[in-house]
């Protein structure tokens, strides 16, 4: 018992770092239920738990917007834009959306003074992957980091109101290409976490897919707004 609650303590320290969230509290859950199913030693658990800590150190953990109730990461904005109309909104999203996404198949619908638009959209986002690189006959294969290019599937919901708008993004899939084994991977967002459950080795290049995606997403909230806000010069020329 008592090297249980040391060993307890030790994965407490190693997953405390600032603004710790509930997402970080699943990684605790999963390395201790693990541990406790006895898929990793003592020593694999007490390595395991110093590499994330050096992890968190030097990278951090990202921020995801995980929703305890369904379970699942989705993403969701909502800007003030007083003074637009919803009708004026509606027609400049769907210019932004066919612009953006090369597309206008969207459903559009209405409900009282609200209106809903539903539609799929692709980004693509950059992260750092590890690679085994041949060096020369004395080192023989080093490990060497590369970008790799994934493309991020979702489906945007827009709900649109005289001056207001909520963006929502759902079930967001990840697909890149492995080609160590020549192989094209997809993989969910909900299926990156617990992040620490993953090989060691997958942990980095998880974590900046995540940040990326996040970043990914803000610029581009950021485009639409002000595509929105432009409604009036945009057709004066």
């Amino acid at each position: 018992m008592k090297k249980l609650h040391s060993l307890f303590l030790l994965l407490i320290l190693a997953l405390t770092v600032p603004g710790r969230s509930q997402t970080l509290s699943l990684e605790y859950d999963s390395m201790m239920n693990k541990y406790l199913a006895k898929e990793y030693t003592q020593l694999e658990f007490k390595e395991l738990t110093f590499a994330w800590k050096a992890l968190m150190d030097s990278v951090g953990y990202p921020k995801v917007p995980y929703d305890s109730v369904s379970k699942k990461m989705e993403y969701e904005f909502i800007h003030e834009l007083e003074g637009i109309p919803r009708e004026t909104m509606v027609n400049r999203v769907l210019e932004w959306a066919a612009v953006t996404f090369g597309s206008t198949d969207a459903l559009l619908t209405h409900q009282g003074n609200a209106s809903r638009i539903i539609l799929n959209g692709s980004i693509e986002v950059l992260f750092p992957d590890m690679f085994l690189v041949w060096k020369n006959s004395w080192v023989g294969y080093v490990e060497a980091e590369q970008l790799n290019s994934s493309y991020c599937y979702f489906t945007l919901v827009f709900t649109i109101n005289d001056g207001r708008m909520k963006t929502q993004v759902k079930n967001l899939t990840y697909q890149y290409t492995d080609f160590i084994q020549d192989r094209t991977i997809t993989k969910a967002l909900n299926a990156c976490f617990p992040i620490s459950s993953h090989e060691k080795e997958e942990w980095k290049a998880l974590i900046s897919l995540v940040k990326e995606t996040n970043g990914s997403f803000d610029t581009m909230m950021g485009l639409l707004v002000d595509y929105v806000k432009d409604y009036e010069h945009d057709y004066s020329w």
